[in-house]
C-alpha cells in the first residue's frame, strides 16, 4: 500500500470511526490523542503492509491496543497515586502504613522498602531502567526491542538481570536494616 496524504486521511477516518464506539469517560477524554497515535502507527504500518485490503482491520487493532495500553497505564497511575497518599501514622513517608511486603523472609512496611527501591533503580544503567519501566507500563519484549534497537533475546536477558539486581539490592537493604549483616 502506498503511503501518502490519502493513506493518512483514511487511517485518521478509520481510527476516528472505531474509537467513537467507546463511550467510556477515559476514551472520550483522550480520543483526540488516541486517534493521532493510531493514525501515525497505521500510516507506518501501511508502508510495510503485505495485504492492503486489511488496512481497516489493522487500524482497528492498532487503535484498540493503544486504547487498552492507555487505560491500563491510567489505572496503574491512579493506584500509585492512591498508594502514595499519606495516611495516619505514615506522615512524611508517602505510603500507607498498612502496606507490607515479604522480603528476605521478613515482613517489611512499604515506607521502608520504597527508598531501597529508588536507590536500586538509580544504580541500574539507563537502558536497563528504561526497559524495566517499559515492561511495567505494559510493553511486551518485542515492542521494547524495537524501541531500544536491541534484539528481543537481548531485551529479555537485560530485563531478567535487571530484576535480579533490583531484588538483590532490596534484600541487602532489608537485611542491613535488621542488623543481620554486621
Amino acid at each position: 500500500m502506498e503511503r501518502g496524504k490519502d493513506t493518512w486521511q483514511l487511517a485518521h477516518r478509520h481510527a476516528n470511526e472505531f474509537l467513537r464506539r467507546f463511550g467510556d469517560r477515559w476514551t472520550r477524554a483522550h480520543r483526540d490523542d488516541l486517534i493521532q497515535d493510531a493514525t501515525l502507527a497505521a500510516f507506518r504500518w501501511a508502508g510495510d503492509a503485505r495485504d492492503p485490503d486489511r488496512f481497516w482491520a489493522a487500524v482497528q487493532t492498532i487503535a484498540r491496543r493503544i486504547r487498552l495500553r492507555g487505560i491500563a497505564l491510567s489505572c496503574r497511575e491512579r493506584a500509585a497515586r492512591q498508594a502514595l497518599a499519606v495516611p495516619e501514622g505514615a506522615e512524611g513517608t508517602g505510603v500507607p502504613s498498612d502496606t507490607w511486603f515479604s522480603i528476605a523472609g521478613r515482613r517489611v512496611p512499604a515506607h521502608r522498602v520504597l527508598p531501597c527501591l529508588r536507590r536500586a533503580l538509580d544504580r541500574l544503567s539507563p537502558l536497563d531502567r528504561q526497559l524495566l519501566l517499559g515492561m511495567h507500563e505494559g510493553f511486551c519484549c518485542a515492542e521494547l526491542s524495537v524501541r531500544s534497537s536491541r534484539s528481543e533475546q537481548c531485551v529479555k536477558t537485560r530485563l531478567h538481570r535487571a530484576r535480579r539486581r533490583v531484588q538483590k539490592d532490596i534484600e541487602e537493604c532489608v537485611r542491613a536494616a535488621d542488623g543481620l549483616d554486621s
